[in-house]
């Protein structure tokens, strides 16, 4: 039973362990309703998962911990003086690797290669960004025409 609720705690300790990567980005679009000041805070998140087997004595171990790494960003807008909205924006797999042996004993050596795909991380972030725009101007024409309405 202790053995059990150790390897637990290590289960969770390594899910829980998140890099270093902090993405910020700014932008504010000229709008007819007023200008759209848009924060982003981007988070990333990286899965774990264990393959193989543990050898028996005499044989090797194929044990391995698959990891995936994505990127969520968080969306504040302020459009004009009227209307503040959010949104989550996500991009799966910005990054993924293998390591030997047991996830809960590569959780740092995983953040570090996360870390290290910093650029990666960036450039998914600004993308998610760009993508992001078309949705915020209908947000704010949305607002404008119902100003225009009411």
């Amino acid at each position: 039973m202790m053995k059990k609720l150790c390897f637990a705690g290590l289960v969770v300790g390594a899910c829980l362990a998140s890099p270093a990567v902090a993405l910020e980005h700014e932008v504010v679009i000229d709008h007819a309703g007023g200008p759209i000041a848009a924060d982003y805070q981007g988070k990333v998140a990286i899965e774990t998962k264990q393959v193989g087997t543990a050898g028996v004595a005499g044989r090797p171990s194929t044990l391995r911990c698959n990891w995936t790494a994505s990127l969520n960003v968080e969306r504040t807008a302020k459009v004009g003086e009227t209307l503040q909205t959010r949104r989550l924006l996500t991009r799966d797999d910005v990054a993924r690797g293998s390591k030997p042996g047991w996830c809960e004993t590569n959780a740092k050596a995983i953040g570090r290669l996360v870390d290290a795909r910093r650029e990666a991380f960036r450039a998914a972030m600004l993308a998610l960004v760009e993508q992001d725009r078309t949705a915020l101007l209908v947000e704010a024409d949305g607002v404008r025409a119902n100003n225009r309405e009411g």
